[in-house]
């Protein structure tokens, strides 16, 4: 049976909770609560445990205020041993006195590996930290043969703003130069929107169909059945003759004209770049990857991203070594299983890769297929990459032993590039009393939101804090 005491204290909660976040270092108060109250058969407040493991963190971490001047040390080691990595750090002045403002990285081997692996296609999207610099994880990622998330590059900026967006995005430029054909998917904020327009102006802009709906709902609009096919469907005259009907409601035209001006259906975008996602759902599976970690001072959290893609890495490219062959074998599986219940296709070949193919079961709705074009009329198969069930009906109709389906799938779904895109390692790094010290008697300065407890009610006070990194002070950490 637990006990109240009022032994334990902050102090105490903090010596316990070093040896236990050494383990699980995302362990919040509330499961820390739990179990050292289990442990140790006492009643320990929430208050008490929180203002521990903020003692606890700063052990192990160091202060919130060293995080920030500690980054310029993480920078000079990262670009040593990974050269191509492109890292800055911005600051601004206010009083003559320069504060934390901004932060990008995007390591050498991510920026080789999506060059040279992964399709032409960008998310971009943010997520707020809960640390106690109350500023936002901003990420890149793309995909890879598999269309697995594929981290590109991540950092800090303070507010999703115009002037934010457009540095960070000026710095993804730097890294990956001119890329040609490129799409970038984005949610629909205006600052993102102009930023990515703006630098990369070349570039075709998507955004998010999810967005856009979950906007589309709020503001009750009709025809909203008609918005999924008009979205999904890759011929232009389905997506014409749905999108008509919706902007049969002038409100809705006008609305749809003013606000998502981008493309958000797969009939506009561009056939090149071979991904025909209409959500970022890629970012979903980045945030939710990284959510335990978000409460990190900025400089661990640096480095624990640079961890965790290393290990993602690593477990990739051993995965890329027992790979053998041209396609991706996941890729042939799923087609060699989608050629199956294919009954409701009738095909009239013209030639022996050239066919008219009925879909008996849809009004006799009839394609045309090209497969020594990789073409089809219904144009999944351009904008994929993959034959669609028209070309695959037409494919497993051949007289031939020897057709491989690999000779129809594009080449962003090859091993090689699959290998490509993880060959390069994300090197291992010492801890802090191991790294170069000579950047580290940097002087930056950075706004803390202090959250204070009176009389049950909780208020916030902005502290400034100055922080000058002091080379005795690693040491002895």
């Amino acid at each position: 049976m637990k006990r109240k005491t009022t032994t334990p204290s902050a102090k105490w909660v903090a010596s316990k909770a070093v040896s236990i976040l050494k383990r699980t270092p995302d362990m919040g108060p509330k499961d820390m609560q739990i179990k050292l109250q289990d442990d140790h058969k006492c009643v320990i407040g929430y208050d008490t445990v929180w203002k521990g493991l903020e003692k606890a963190f700063k052990e192990l971490y160091g202060s919130w205020e060293d995080s920030f001047g500690m980054l310029y040390n993480w920078k000079a080691e990262v670009i040593m041993r990974m050269p191509g990595s492109i890292i800055e750090i911005d600051v601004e002045v206010k009083d003559g006195l320069p504060y934390f403002h901004r932060f990008f990285c995007a390591l050498g081997p991510c920026i080789e590996g999506f060059l040279e692996g992964c399709r032409p296609y960008l998310i971009i999207d943010s997520t707020a930290l809960s640390g106690r610099w109350n500023g936002q994880l901003a990420t890149t990622c793309s995909v890879d043969g598999h269309n697995w998330m594929y981290p590109v590059a991540y950092g800090f900026i303070d507010k999703e703003t115009y002037d934010n967006w457009k540095w960070w995005i000026a710095q993804l430029h730097k890294a990956i130069g001119d890329v040609e054909p490129l799409a970038i998917c984005s949610d629909a904020c205006k600052g993102l929107e102009n930023a990515v327009k703006y630098v990369f102006h070349m570039a075709e802009q998507r955004e998010c169909f999810k967005h856009l709906m979950d906007n589309y709902a709020k503001r009750k609009r009709p025809n909203a059945d008609n918005m999924y096919p008009a979205a999904r469907s890759y011929r232009k005259e389905v997506h014409e003759h749905h999108i008509a009907i919706v902007k049969s409601d002038l409100d809705t035209k006008e609305w749809l004209e003013q606000h998502h001006k981008l493309k958000w259906f797969r009939s506009g975008f561009n056939p090149a770049i071979k991904c025909d996602y209409v959500t970022n759902n890629i970012a979903k599976v980045f945030n939710k990857w990284i959510k335990d970690i978000k409460d990190l001072p900025v400089c661990e959290l640096a480095d624990k991203l640079r961890e965790m893609i290393m290990v993602l890495w690593h477990k990739r490219r051993k995965i890329g070594q027992r790979l053998q062959g041209k396609i991706l074998p996941a890729v042939i599986h799923i087609l060699k299983a989608q050629t199956r219940g294919l009954s409701h296709l009738n095909v009239v070949q013209g030639d022996y890769y050239a066919a008219q193919v009925v879909d008996i079961s849809a009004a006799n709705i009839r394609h045309v297929v090209k497969a020594y074009l990789h073409e089809c009329t219904c144009e999944e198969w351009q904008h994929t990459g993959k034959p669609c069930q028209h070309a695959l009906a037409l494919i497993t109709q051949q007289p031939f032993r020897d057709v491989m389906m690999e000779n129809f799938v594009n080449d962003y779904y090859s091993v090689e590039r699959f290998k490509n895109a993880y060959k390069r390692i994300i090197e291992p790094l010492p801890d802090r009393c191991g790294q170069n010290l000579t950047y580290h008697l940097q002087l930056v300065h950075h706004l803390v939101e202090e959250v204070l407890a009176d009389k049950g009610k909780i208020e916030s006070k902005v502290l400034l804090k100055v922080v000058k990194a002091r080379r005795n002070l690693m040491l002895k950490e």
